[in-house]
């Protein structure tokens, strides 16, 4: 089915069982000051486990000080990092997975607070946090470029299958390549062989220390999207020929720097609303100035694609790095042909908002992501008791699985004719599908389990007592928010959800209250449908609060409508002629003509059925949005992990 995703694949003389990399995130997970502790090693081993062919870990720190580029992050420094390094080695290296060390220098994307201002081939203020870092001396520059020499030796020691440098993003080796950010004026900057050198003086260091035979490679931002004052993709084939000549055995294609235009800052890490395999023709470009493989990051979720993108000879392998947050068996499920059980990434950015906010990995859809030691073995003592879960959400699944791998009989009612909760209206916003598969996979996993599934079945006091259940598990979910403030029951109101699924229910210019991911999905539709739109929120920022890169990705998408956005404004009534608000930072009143006024200000738990159940049942656990309205990821994580731990 996918021959050519699954077939062997060459490396200088290193071979590699199949063409899937999971190629480097950052996790946060190691050891607190840098290197490997437990929790980095069940990772790990969980994708090598899962029958991934090649995983490249992490940042890798060279130095300490001003190269920490995250407070959890593995470290090959000195021989005190081997022990650690080699643990790691050898549980990968069990299920035949190949493992590349990543060695990396953040450069100005190191932050004050670990101690050291950054530095990089120069002094160029950094776009977002606005500090500068400081411009390496030529002694510093040596001293560096020996870090990585020695940091690649410790990894070959420690039974690493190779190394790559990471030379991409607007991290240290970017720096000096990229004519944005290097404007020195010595032998390190100027000319592309100038602006080269320090690299290539890096690469024939670790030839010099590991050997000829010792892979080596390069991640490299393929396109700055800066035009001619950055490295577009000409510049970058340009660059992967001389690191050919220079001697390296494989290039990682990414793309931008920090400095990139916003629209062009999202392909990095691609919201949910992109195309799969949209990149691949930056590797297919570079693939035509080289003959060494290269490894293409393109956004690709599923085998299908992958398959497709190999078999268009655009790349070697393919990277597949999220994809293995949200399923760690992903290649295992794509070999057997069961490419419809893999629980699928949604693209919603928790894990990069996770990493930013310096809080090891997570995963939405994947609960088990970042404390695969924490929920390592569960304890299967159900006997086949009968447990009840009301609610067939992301966290009512979630429950139910973990349940049944326990050993207990799960028995779940949802009133919906389809399972997947909220999810179903959330998947209703545009570009969105991926939702939309990933509620296909849990249905398709809870029906192979074995679960006994009622959908469009209410659940009841009555009918859970009937079962006479050793435990309640509820998980039914949250209504929306409407506020008690005058007309807001009038005729021109209606609620975000009703328009995602019905958008004829938006009539003329329209309002949406509340900016979170609801609102302005709801706005993206009632947008293309022609209507005028003000979004307004109380909180001073438009989407506070959500991830930023998500809300950027939303705002570009809206543009061309050119939607009004009215951030830090209190609803005081609605009238038949629109909506009357204060503005927080004047005092004054703001009227909004419109003739729908679409409420879109979060949920709140479902009271009132919970404390039914609790009233039958003093025991029930109360899970996701019936508990807290929150994330999708706030409701799984939850849910597995009160079923991991429940005993009756």
């Amino acid at each position: 089915m996918y021959d050519n995703l699954f077939s062997p694949v060459q490396i200088g003389r290193l071979e590699i069982k199949n063409r899937v990399a999971m190629t480097a995130m950052g996790l946060n997970l190691a050891a607190a000051g840098g290197g490997v502790n437990d929790d980095a090693i069940a990772f790990y081993e969980a994708r090598a486990k899962g029958g991934v062919g090649l995983i490249i870990s992490g940042l890798c720190r060279v130095l300490d000080g001003a190269g920490v580029g995250e407070p959890n992050q593995l470290a090959a420094r000195h021989s005190g990092d081997l022990q650690g390094l080699e643990r790691l080695m050898d549980a990968v290296h069990k299920y035949g997975t190949r493992i590349f060390i990543q060695l990396h220098h953040p450069g100005r994307e190191g932050q004050l607070m670990f101690g050291e201002q950054p530095v990089a081939a120069s002094a160029i203020p950094h776009p977002l946090s606005g500090q500068s870092p400081r411009a390496l001396t030529l002694p510093e520059i040596g001293k560096i470029q020996t870090a990585f020499v020695t940091g690649a030796r410790i990894a070959q020691m420690a039974g690493a299958d190779g190394v790559e440098l990471h030379g991409a993003h607007g991290y240290l080796i970017n720096s000096f390549l990229s004519p944005y950010l290097n404007r020195r004026e010595d032998n390190y900057g100027g000319s592309l062989e100038n602006r080269l050198r320090f690299l290539v003086e890096i690469l024939a260091g670790i030839r010099a220390a590991c050997g000829q035979n010792f892979p080596l490679g390069v991640r490299i931002s393929a396109d700055e999207f800066l035009g001619d004052q950055g490295n577009d993709l000409a510049a970058s084939c340009r660059i992967a020929a001389a690191l050919e000549k220079a001697g390296v055995d494989f290039l990682d294609i990414s793309c931008t720097i920090p400095e990139s235009p916003p629209k062009a800052a999202l392909t990095c890490i691609e919201p949910g609303t992109f195309e799969q395999g949209w990149k691949r023709y930056m590797a297919a470009e570079i693939k035509q100035h080289v003959r060494i493989p290269l490894i293409a990051v393109a956004n690709i979720k599923e085998p299908q694609v992958a398959e497709e993108i190999l078999r268009e000879g655009c790349c070697d392998l393919v990277g597949v790095a999220r994809g293995h947050l949200a399923d760690p068996a992903w290649c295992n499920k794509a070999k057997a042909g069961r490419a419809e059980m893999i629980r699928k990434c949604i693209g919603c950015l928790v894990c990069i908002n996770e990493i930013c906010h310096h809080r090891h990995i997570k995963c939405s859809v994947n609960p088990t992501t970042g404390r695969e030691r924490e929920f390592a073995r569960p304890e299967r003592n159900g006997a086949g008791r009968t447990i009840a879960v009301i609610g067939g959400g992301p966290a009512g699944l979630t429950a139910a699985m973990v349940l049944k791998d326990r050993g207990f009989h799960p028995v779940l009612f949802d009133a919906a004719r389809r399972l997947g909760g909220t999810l179903n209206l959330a998947d209703k916003g545009i570009g969105k599908d991926k939702i939309t598969r990933y509620i296909d996979s849990m249905i398709a996993q809870a029906q192979e389990s074995g679960i006994d599934l009622r959908p469009g079945e209410e659940a009841t006091v009555a009918k859970v007592q009937a079962l006479s259940p050793s435990g309640v598990f509820v998980a039914c979910g949250a209504r929306p928010f409407i506020p008690p403030v005058p007309g807001i029951d009038g005729g021109n109101v209606v609620l975000a959800e009703e328009v995602l699924l019905h958008p004829e229910e938006a009539k003329g210019d329209c309002v949406i209250i509340g900016s979170g991911m609801t609102g302005l999905e709801t706005a993206e539709v009632v947008l293309k449908s022609g209507h005028r739109t003000t979004i307004a929120d109380l909180l001073p920022e438009i989407g506070a609060g959500a991830d930023m890169m998500t809300i950027l990705d939303a705002k570009q998408r809206m543009a061309p409508y050119d939607p009004t956005y009215l951030p830090g404004h209190k609803l005081l009534r609605v009238t038949q002629e629109g909506v009357e608000f204060e503005c927080l930072a004047t005092g004054l009143p703001v009227r909004v003509t419109a003739d729908t006024v679409i409420l879109a200000l979060g949920v709140r738990p479902q009271t009132d059925l919970v404390a039914r159940f609790k009233a039958a049942f003093p025991d029930a656990h109360v899970l996701g949005d019936a508990s807290r309205g929150g994330r999708v990821v706030d409701a799984t994580q939850d849910a597995y992990g009160q079923a991991f731990v429940y005993e009756p």
